[in-house]
């Protein structure tokens, strides 16, 4: 390194990157890594309902069990899928996917807990998938991505979510809650995967 020459700050988010020394990672290998990752983090969240969600509920409330939910997603969430941003610090992909989950999580909370029902169910999946895109885009700095990015998490969430909830009326638990999280994990997870690869930067999205 020449004299007067800085090393970069991996600590800032807010620092522009160099897209010509970034790993390539293709699509495949973003919905790979998101789809076993977001997948694993989903199982053990369904399964801790399966399993402990009385524990939960009376010892947390309703609103406080959810958030410890979300507190799972984000540990191992962010853990499992750091490799969607391989040119990023752990700490910097933990930042980008709390912040962006949280957005969604929040979003579907104030709907739910607004109406309660499947209009409900369907505006906390709009509102979040829109309000998580916006977050991945904003802080990835691809806000022309924000439309397909919101559209692709919309879809694979949706698809999920009612696909889970469909399986868990027919199963009794705790093999309801486990295949609701499976659909639910595999196919949500296999949209953020590829939603954070077309809204990072330096991806080859046409």
């Amino acid at each position: 390194m020449a004299h007067g020459d800085q090393m970069p700050a991996m600590n800032s988010l807010d620092l522009p990157l160099d897209q010509k020394t970034m790993r390539p990672l293709g699509l495949w290998d973003a919905w790979r890594i998101s789809t076993l990752g977001f997948g694993l983090a989903t199982l053990v969240v369904f399964g801790s309902w399966a399993f402990l969600g009385q524990w939960f509920y009376g010892t947390l409330g309703e609103l406080g069990a959810y958030l410890a939910w979300m507190l799972l997603y984000l540990g191992i969430g962010g853990e499992t899928m750091k490799g969607l941003l391989p040119e990023w610090s752990r700490w910097q992909f933990h930042q980008v996917f709390s912040l962006a989950f949280m957005a969604y999580a929040l979003a579907w909370m104030v709907a739910w807990f607004a109406l309660r029902n499947f209009g409900g169910e369907m505006l906390g999946a709009l509102l979040g998938s829109i309000a998580m895109g916006w977050v991945l885009c904003l802080r990835l700095r691809q806000m022309r991505e924000w439309l397909r990015v919101s559209v692709i998490l919309f879809v694979s969430n949706g698809s999920g979510y009612f696909l889970g909830s469909w399986l868990h009326q027919q199963w009794d638990m705790p093999w309801g809650a486990l295949g609701w999280g499976a659909a639910y994990g595999l196919m949500f997870g296999g949209g953020i995967g590829p939603a954070i690869w077309f809204a990072r930067p330096g991806s080859s999205a046409p």
